[in-house]
């Protein structure tokens, strides 16, 4: 039986999923101007003096890209949120390779079906992902609207997830209130049955109305995680736990309960969870979160400071969870949109309209939203990751800069529980350097500069792997009508692993809004 193309099956469920929504934007009260749907053409010419990635078998070649696309912001009325998509068509000159589609998607979307009783949230995404951490690394086109993997790089993936979470809200006798959410994910990888899987769960939350100094809630949670290639994960967990608030600035939680999980592998193990959580809030800009819970099966903890002035902001996290598949965005990273996204929280406090806000800026700038995007691989089965972020972005009246520093540390959980590079290294860590600059001549001309590296090493079937990827990028952004955008950028890339390479590269590109 051959295996439909993963894309399609996100994407039909994200397009699906988008219009009941679109349609009960349609049957609600929504107000006028509420949503905008702006479809988008662009065209990129790149040329490569290394399209294979192997310096040992270079292969120069002219690629032609052409990606037609549609934003998609609502922010009034029953449906809410983002959806960015394009189709990327790419064909190669004076080489034979065959010419091929890549899908781009990103959404965050959530319907109120009824007025303050029942929602549904969605989310999806499609990009590209590295198989092994240590495969073969490319760095993507910087352009404006998404980051291209056009390179003949076997250890990439696309890869499409989509969670759709209905949640139901209400009271309880007027004593508490309730939030009962059904979490459904499905992640699927063209191409790869590693790292496609299903999750279903569900969760309920009882929470102390009318709450005063001191609370109390009751959480009770399911999950369930089927992988293509290892036996299905799973954990039930039931806590009670107390808020203590002694000012509007102080939070503080303590909690305890019981949860049975089969991470480890050999069955059920059950035990006694607890943790506690503490949150300050002195200003608006200012925000600091520490928690830390017992488990089983290991510790997690979460730490992070995020503070925003009039022209920057500055974030440091430090978080280990468990993983139940592919590793990566849920690090932690932060990219450009995310970064710009939170310092202009002061000045446009609607996220729904701080998107719009932060993509026109980013483009007007010549930043691509993407970069500098999170590092990681496919992996199936249950692991830890540790993730140490900080990032600092500056911004002045024409120009902004963006530092970033990443490490991820990633080990598996149990015996014979992974597959993918788990299954022979216990420990991958990763690390990432980015620094991106970018200067507004004048409205309608900028220029945007990116040196980014990133570094693999651990242990693989007891043999030590390093490799590293150092990238340099520019990009000149020119506005040449209302919707009508042109980029010119050049790429430098070196590569020392499994398959050194060097790579260089020129690109152009049209993008018209209609």
């Amino acid at each position: 039986m051959t295996r439909r193309r993963a894309e399609l099956r996100c994407l039909a469920f994200a397009l699906a999923t988008s219009a009941a929504l679109a349609q009960a934007q349609q049957n609600g009260a929504a107000a006028s101007g509420g949503m905008t749907l702006v479809p988008r053409l662009g065209v990129t010419q790149t040329w490569t003096d290394n399209l294979r990635l192997n310096d040992q078998n270079k292969d120069a070649a002219l690629i032609t890209t052409v990606s037609p696309g549609i934003n998609l912001v609502s922010n009034s009325g029953s449906l809410r949120g983002t959806l960015d998509y394009s189709l990327n068509g790419i064909a190669y000159l004076k080489s034979d390779q065959p010419a091929r589609l890549q899908n781009a998607l990103s959404a965050n979307l959530q319907a109120e079906l009824v007025s303050r009783v029942f929602f549904v949230n969605v989310l999806a995404s499609i990009g590209q992902q590295s198989t092994s951490a240590f495969g073969v690394q490319s760095a993507p086109t910087l352009d404006s609207q998404s980051s291209t993997a056009s390179l003949l790089n076997e250890n990439q993936r696309e890869t499409g997830t989509l969670t759709v979470s209905p949640l139901l809200r209400g009271m309880l006798g007027g004593l508490a209130t309730y939030e009962l959410r059904g979490d459904f994910t499905r992640t699927e990888v063209r191409g790869s049955n590693l790292g496609d899987s299903r999750g279903r769960g569900g969760s309920i939350f009882v929470n102390q109305a009318n709450a005063g100094v001191l609370s109390w809630w009751l959480q009770a949670n399911s999950q369930r995680v089927n992988s293509a290639l290892t036996e299905s994960n799973r954990s039930e967990t039931l806590r009670i736990g107390l808020n203590y608030r002694p000012d509007p600035d102080w939070s503080l939680r303590a909690n305890t309960g019981y949860e049975r999980s089969n991470y480890l592998g050999g069955g059920n193990a059950n035990g006694v969870t607890s943790g506690i959580n503490a949150e300050w809030t002195p200003t608006p800009r200012t925000h600091v979160n520490a928690d830390w819970q017992r488990h089983n099966y290991g510790n997690s903890h979460a730490l992070s400071v995020e503070h925003r002035m009039s022209r920057s902001v500055w974030r440091l996290s430090d978080t280990q969870s468990v993983m139940l598949g592919n590793t990566g965005s849920s690090g932690g990273v932060r990219s450009n949109y995310d970064q710009f996204f939170l310092l202009f929280a002061s000045i446009e406090p609607d996220p729904v309209k701080r998107d719009t806000f932060v993509r026109a800026y980013l483009q007007s700038q010549g930043l691509s939203p993407d970069a500098a995007i999170a590092s990681g691989f496919l992996s199936a089965g249950p692991s830890r990751l540790r993730s140490q972020v900080f990032s600092v972005t500056l911004q002045g009246v024409r120009s902004s800069l963006t530092a970033q520093i990443n490490r991820s540390l990633t080990s598996r959980l149990g015996d014979n529980q992974n597959q993918g590079d788990l299954a022979s290294s216990g420990r991958i860590e990763q690390r990432s350097y980015s620094l991106t600059a970018s200067h507004q001549f004048t409205p309608l001309t900028g220029l945007a500069v990116s040196a980014s590296r990133q570094e693999t090493t651990g242990n693989v079937s007891n043999q030590f792997r390093s490799q590293q990827l150092t990238s340099l990028m520019a990009n000149c952004n020119v506005r040449l009508g209302p919707r009508l955008v042109a980029q010119l950028g050049a790429r430098n890339s070196r590569f020392e692993g499994v398959i050194s390479y060097t790579e260089n590269a020129v690109y152009a590109s049209l993008t018209q809004q209609f």
